[in-house]
């Protein structure tokens, strides 16, 4: 019974290394004295604000994007990555022949359901430099301004 247990979940293990179906592991990347980045966060530990670079990569997007995002003095930061959705073509649905009065058979025809919108999904973060800048733009006025 215990070799049979071994057997299965040596295939287990097996099967989910060739299909990549766990992520790997998130380790906190170090950038420069003070400056990490893990998942979708930066961490800044310093007195300077810094400029980390990062590239996101996206599911059906072959490319994928490069961005920056600032992390003040002593904060932690959100990194903004977001991946574009798409359209596809709704599933098909072909409607059933029907009996014609002389006996013979109509061909049937195919309708195409409503498309449908699929989000788009970040697959990966690659964080690719942190740089000292002290000069970030300043946000936005955001409200009515009244």
């Amino acid at each position: 019974m215990a070799q049979r247990l071994l057997i299965g979940l040596g295939a287990a293990a097996l099967i989910t290394a060739a299909t990549g179906v766990l992520a790997p592991a998130a380790f906190a990347k170090d950038l420069a004295d003070g400056v990490s980045c893990t998942g979708s966060t930066c961490r800044n530990d310093t007195d300077d604000a810094y400029r980390v670079r990062i590239r996101v990569s996206c599911q059906r997007f072959i490319d994928g994007y490069d961005s920056s995002v600032w992390v003040a003095a002593h904060s932690t930061a959100r990194v903004p990555a977001n991946c574009p959705g798409h359209w596809e073509q709704g599933p098909r649905r072909m409607d059933p022949p029907q009996m014609k009065p002389d006996g013979t058979w109509s061909s049937p025809s195919w309708e195409d359901g409503p498309d449908e919108f699929k989000p788009g999904f970040v697959t990966d973060i690659e964080y690719l430099s942190a740089t000292v800048d002290n000069n970030r733009p300043a946000p936005a006025p955001s409200g009515s301004g009244s």
